[in-house]
């Protein structure tokens, strides 16, 4: 077959454009899904799969099907973010302000906004009511140019409640475990409560100085929401959420998904994606892996803004952390004034 663009209707008689060969075609198709020329087998392959099937739209969902492809496309988003994440670091002019609820070490140790430190030093701010956890991350880590303060205080609404401390450290939370509901899941089912005890919370706008927050990470296992409530001052200036949130109740009475948008989006923030989905499989029997139900992510929130300050820290947080290019040079833009 040869491939042709369609031509316009028009009175006067127009040339007609040049016929593409369609080994020319698989040559353009290499050049914009891979980056490179085509080799010899490749361009013989396709040229005659398309020959046979005649249908150029198989051959392109092919090439961006191909793990070079994504390794290609990966490659221009990293090289792209590493480009804006300076020029939006320039244009904040300090060490962004990170805001830590949930600070404790889990996993490797480090946190949503790490990659951040590879463009800026952070002044991070942390909170855990495990004062171990607290003493076990400070001597893990330098703040480096930076400055890193790290308190034991649960915050919430500002009022006592029960601790669950439960045998995963990583999920002590101020509600109980729904062991009914957990009870479904594998990991899930192993959590058990081993101790409690009575825990004073405080307001975040009670303890924190006022002040821009350019990254605010929740991860209190269900408590996100009591947090959000009492902090009106805060979140009015605060550019990005990080926040974990629930699609099913891990724990009883504890508030889901639609409440934390709901709460948020008074104060002008819009959902950018879920990033770190964790689905669970179902526990049928032996040999049940499939991970069937999306459990629980993080959510990702901007806060919409005209503020030159806040759209610099969102270029800078959506380039180096979150690697979105097309939102960074757009952030970036309105932040210095030549967005289209």
């Amino acid at each position: 077959m040869t491939i042709r663009r369609k031509q316009p209707v028009s009175v006067a008689a127009q040339p007609a454009a040049p016929a593409m060969s369609d080994e020319d075609f698989i040559r353009a198709l290499y050049r914009a899904c891979l980056g490179r020329e085509a080799d010899v087998s490749g361009l013989a392959g396709w040229t005659a799969q398309l020959k046979s099937t005649g249908d150029p739209t198989a051959v392109l969902a092919g090439l961006l099907a191909s793990q070079e492809a994504h390794i290609h496309s990966g490659a221009k988003t990293a090289a792209a973010c590493a480009s804006l994440a300076p020029q939006a670091a320039a244009r904040l002019g300090r060490n962004p302000r990170v805001i830590d609820i949930g600070a404790q070490l889990i996993g490797d140790g480090t946190h949503a906004y790490t990659p951040l430190v590879a463009f800026t030093p952070l002044d991070v701010i942390g909170f855990d009511p495990l004062a171990d956890r607290m003493t076990e991350r400070a001597s893990s880590e330098s703040a480096g140019a930076g400055s890193l303060t790290l308190l034991p205080y649960a915050i919430g609404d500002g009022a006592s409640h029960t601790l669950h401390i439960n045998n995963d450290d990583a999920t002590t939370s101020l509600f109980p475990l729904n062991v009914e509901h957990n009870a479904r899941f594998n990991h899930l089912a192993t959590l058990h409560t081993v101790s409690t005890e009575n825990l004073d919370t405080r307001r975040l706008d009670d303890v924190l100085e006022p002040g821009p927050v350019d990254f605010l990470k929740l991860d209190i296992q269900g408590g996100e929401l009591m947090v959000l409530q009492h902090a009106a001052r805060t979140l009015s200036a605060t550019a990005v959420v990080h926040c974990e949130v629930e699609f099913s109740p891990i724990y009883a009475g504890q508030p889901l998904y639609p409440e934390i948008q709901t709460e948020l989006a008074k104060y002008g923030f819009y959902l950018v994606d879920f990033v770190d989905q964790a689905r669970y499989h179902f526990n049928t029997g032996p040999g049940a892996t499939t991970d069937d139900q999306l459990v629980w992510a993080d959510a990702v929130f901007f806060r919409e803004t005209t503020d030159p300050e806040a759209l610099a820290a969102q270029a800078l947080i959506a380039a180096a952390v979150y690697q979105r290019p097309s939102l960074a040079e757009h952030l970036l833009g309105r932040a210095t004034g030549s967005a289209g």
